[in-house]
């Protein structure tokens, strides 16, 4: 694991809408296999974004990121807005799932950037006005060079902080997935008739 500079990346790099792209009936078939964690990948006095599991499935990989801000940074990261700057961003929104004031959070296959979608998750505020965010978020893809980069940030707050995850024999660990249930493209069993 290496920490440093954010990766950089061009905008026409930017991914197409990965929360619209169906899982593979693979990927269903799958729980995975753990292949990482946990990590911190962020910390800032009152912020800090972690990697709690990376799970490998046979095309694709499961992060389970956590995040926790306590409530004085978050004006910070969505600050008030007219209603003529409302209605704009509400309009950006919709073309892409998610909170204006969630942290962003990137991943890097083979170099190429993936905004990931924090949209299936749990929020709570704890006491003092802490917020703890938990997500479970699909990174379309495994790396072919082994190593899995994340980019997270967080208004003003947080700075781009780039993670880069060595994941040696990821394909293997891919491979080895448990499966949830077996996979029927095998030959027919002699009872199926029944």
């Amino acid at each position: 694991m290496t920490t440093g500079s954010p990766q950089p990346w061009e905008p026409w790099q930017r991914p197409w809408k990965p929360w619209q792209i169906e899982d593979s009936d693979q990927t269903w078939r799958s729980l995975g296999a753990i292949a990482h964690g946990p990590v911190v990948l962020a910390r800032v006095p009152g912020i800090a974004i972690g990697l709690r599991c990376l799970f490998a499935h046979p095309d694709r990989l499961t992060a389970w990121l956590v995040a926790r801000a306590e409530a004085a940074f978050i004006p910070q990261v969505l600050p008030a807005r007219s209603d003529a700057e409302a209605r704009v961003q509400g309009e950006l929104w919709e073309l892409w799932p998610g909170q204006p004031n969630d942290p962003l959070v990137h991943a890097f296959i083979d170099h190429m950037p993936q905004r990931l979608a924090l949209g299936d998750r749990n929020d709570a505020y704890g006491g003092h006005g802490v917020l703890h965010m938990s997500c479970a978020v699909r990174i379309l893809g495994l790396p072919t060079d082994d190593k899995l980069g994340f980019e997270v940030s967080w208004g003003p707050a947080l700075a781009p902080t780039s993670t880069t995850l060595n994941l040696p024999n990821l394909r293997q660990v891919a491979a080895s997935a448990a499966l949830l249930v077996p996979d029927e493209s095998g030959p027919p069993r002699p009872d199926a008739d029944r």
